[in-house]
């Protein structure tokens, strides 16, 4: 396929293509609140694993004696290849298109009607990365002929499950396990967990906890229901963190739906940030490199512009036909993966 300016410039349908992803991240907020995106002019992934954890405390000393010496935490640096992600869509309609008046522009219409589905359908596979990284610490490629993984190595006390499932609505005691996994979450890294993700599952096995609604009740009695605000309320009161709502699901390969998180998880988590705010989180971040594409003369990106999402048009000849091609090479890395625990609660 030879790239063309006929429609639409490279660098133009690149801008168009990064300002969509964005816009669909802050309007349709998902994992990149705890795995922010980050650009690297690079083609390479590199982290050192291991967090600080709990903090020493400094002791004091006698006067003109030696300062005590600090020592650094153990840590290990961990670095590999991003790999490529590529989709491409074939202007159906380009033949019947070019015989319409004001063809041009009807075309230019077109591609960028396909570079918005090529975005989505990349973003959804970061996602699926990203909700991978929390839920098992580590990345697994297996598709399209590659194979790869990247583990973060997460330590086996946070990953934890209930004594009495949620599904027991009588006997589970959901603000107990909170508090159980809260604290320790305090204990391995210092600091608390500033949101629980789970599904509307999630969310309706704890509103159906006998023993939480007994937590709201009165002199009057046991409530029969509660309220989502009740719940918050509980949370709030009880210095538990905040939820937040997850249950975006994709077209798996065989055509069915597949959750992109499992209905049956919660996530301790920090606390969310931006998506492009990967200063904001210890946790990780999602890291877009520069693809080849973009290094492509015809491209006419600046090398400061190198980086990210890329997409060009493309024609064929035998048959005549414009291409919409849509590039990114990148990975969710996490550098503390023990900021994110998971509970297996049904």
């Amino acid at each position: 396929m030879l790239i063309i300016s006929d429609y639409i410039e490279p660098a133009e349908l690149t801008g168009y293509v990064r300002a969509a992803l964005a816009d669909r991240q802050v309007n349709q907020p998902g994992l990149a609140r705890w795995l922010p995106n980050r650009v690297v002019d690079d083609l390479v992934y590199r982290f050192t694993k291991g967090g600080n954890g709990l903090t020493e405390a400094a002791t004091y000393r006698a006067w003109d004696t030696p300062a005590p010496v600090s020592k650094r935490p153990g840590f290990t640096r961990t670095e590999g290849e991003l790999p490529p992600i590529s989709r491409s869509l074939r202007l159906d309609e380009y033949t019947r298109l070019r015989t319409r008046t004001n063809a041009d522009q009807a075309i230019r219409n077109a591609i960028l009607n396909d570079a918005d589905r090529l975005v989505r359908e990349i973003l959804m596979r970061f996602e699926i990365a990203r909700g991978q990284a929390l839920v098992e610490a580590q990345v697994v490629i297996n598709e399209n002929g590659v194979q790869g993984s990247v583990v973060f190595g997460r330590d086996s006390s946070m990953s934890v499950a209930p004594a009495t499932l949620w599904t027991d609505a009588t006997n589970a005691d959901p603000f107990v396990n909170l508090r159980t996994w809260n604290d320790a979450y305090e204990d391995r890294n210092g600091e608390s967990p500033g949101a629980l993700l789970m599904s509307s599952r999630g969310v309706g096995l704890m509103l159906a906890a006998e023993k939480v609604r007994v937590r709201a009740g009165s002199l009057l009695g046991t409530p029969s229901d509660i309220t989502r605000a009740q719940l918050n309320q509980m949370l709030e009161d009880r210095e538990l963190p905040p939820i937040y709502t997850y249950n975006v699901r994709y077209k798996a390969a065989n055509g069915s739906a597949a959750r992109v998180i499992p209905d049956d998880k919660v996530l301790l988590l920090p606390a969310p940030v931006a998506p492009d705010d990967w200063e904001g989180t210890d946790l990780g971040a999602t890291l877009f490199g520069t693809t080849a594409e973009a290094l492509e003369p015809n491209y006419e990106l600046a090398d400061s512009d190198a980086p990210g999402l890329v997409a060009g048009s493309y024609r064929t000849q035998n048959p005549v036909a414009v291409w919409t091609l849509a590039s990114a090479v990148g990975l969710p890395v996490e550098a503390n993966p023990d900021l994110a625990m998971v509970a297996d609660v049904a």
